[in-house]
């Protein structure tokens, strides 16, 4: 049988639950032409939740467009890949190849742009140009959608996943981003991102280039009783059964985060399929022993490369409460630092994708790498 549980991809059709507030929000601030920025840590589904908002609009007169930033490694990198992106989705393909190759030309100016089709017939474009570095050439691909829509009389949506990595492939490129997408009257701009200290930077610094461009759209948790719902109904499609307490430790450790429900669940499924009593009061340990086994090479590499105090930091991180993370009797508890230092230990933690703010306190990100630390450290 096929495991009924999907994770570490983009997931739809069944295999997504709920989020309908969210997906009711997104449309419509898509169908209005409004932009918005949104966090969440990774695989929390948000790359997810905007598909399945571009495949549910109902208007034909609004093109969406999705780019992952996530791979790209310099500003050529970025305009070759971006402005390819944008002559498959803008442009009818079935237009005569002269026809077709005078209108890309006039929008790409001097970017040479180039029209090939591989062995199956599929069009691209890709740009004759040795460099693409000069402000000029940017600012050309930068505008292309707002051309287009204007032309068109179209309205154009395009996100920007792990939109962060911005800074990293070219910091002044959001300056030019910001500088002309402020005047794209027919184009609206989704950024998703996945650090939250340099998402908010972005957006909420008032040093930014795009301070309050666009508002924030929040992205929440999903309920228990929804997660629990569509657990038992992957298993009792698959005639396989599971206990209410099984999904309850699920969601427990998983914090009912999307990605780490479904992996956890998938687990589980293969060990009831290969024979286990999940009623088993064994069974909550056995199965997240699995998972943990699966990534301690992973986890050990990370660990070797923190210093004490960030080791130890995250020790009690993990083994927070109801207690106070800053307060004298903690800090002595697990030997940290004075409250400075402890502040710098954890910012970070937080560059590193390790650490994140949560309900007034901080948590460990991976509630997998959350376990680990903890059986690492049970002397505490």
């Amino acid at each position: 049988m096929e495991n009924p549980f999907k994770y570490g991809e983009i997931v739809s059709g069944e295999n997504f639950c709920n989020r309908e507030k969210e997906l009711k929000e997104i449309k419509r601030a898509i169908v209005n032409g409004y932009s918005f920025w949104m966090y969440s840590p990774r695989r929390f589904g948000k790359s997810s939740l905007i598909l399945k908002a571009f495949d549910e609009l109902d208007d034909k007169n609004i093109i969406t467009i999705y780019f992952d930033m996530y791979k790209l490694e310099t500003l050529d990198n970025f305009a070759r890949e971006y402005s390819a992106l944008l002559a498959k989705e803008l442009f009818n393909w079935k237009t005569g190849i002269k026809k077709l190759t005078q209108k890309i030309g006039k929008l790409f100016n001097n970017l040479y742009p180039k029209i090939s089709f591989d062995s199956y017939g599929n069009p691209s474009v890709s740009l004759e140009i040795q460099n693409i570095e000069d402000h000029a050439d940017i600012e050309t691909i930068l505008n292309i959608p707002d051309k287009v829509a204007e032309k068109k009389d179209i309205q154009i949506c395009i996100a920007f996943d792990e939109f962060q990595e911005v800074q990293r492939i070219k910091p002044f490129l959001i300056n030019w981003m910001r500088s002309l997408f402020q005047f794209h009257k027919k184009v609206s701009y989704i950024f998703l991102g996945s650090k939250q200290s340099l998402m908010e930077f972005i957006f909420t610094d008032m040093n930014s280039p795009f301070y309050e461009f666009g508002f924030k759209m929040p992205i929440y948790p999903i309920s228990n009783s929804d997660l629990t719902s569509y657990i038992k109904n992957r298993f009792r499609k698959t005639k396989l059964k599971i206990s209410n307490n099984t999904i309850s430790n699920i969601l427990e450790r998983s914090r009912s985060h999307p990605h780490f429900t479904q992996y956890f669940a998938a687990v589980i499924w293969e060990m009831i399929l290969e024979g286990f009593d999940n009623k088993n009061i064994a069974f909550n340990t056995l199965w997240m022993k699995r998972i943990i086994d699966s990534q301690s090479f992973i986890f050990e590499n990370i660990y070797d490369q923190l210093s004490l105090n960030q080791r130890k930091t995250l020790i009690a991180i993990s083994n927070l409460k109801y207690e106070k993370l800053f307060s004298g009797e903690y800090r002595k508890k697990y030997d940290l630092p004075e409250t400075s230092s402890l502040t710098s230990t954890i910012n970070s933690l937080i560059k590193k994708n390790l650490v994140q703010k949560a309900k007034g306190s901080y948590e460990i990100i991976n509630p997998v790498f959350e376990e680990w630390i903890k059986l690492l450290h049970t002397e505490y």
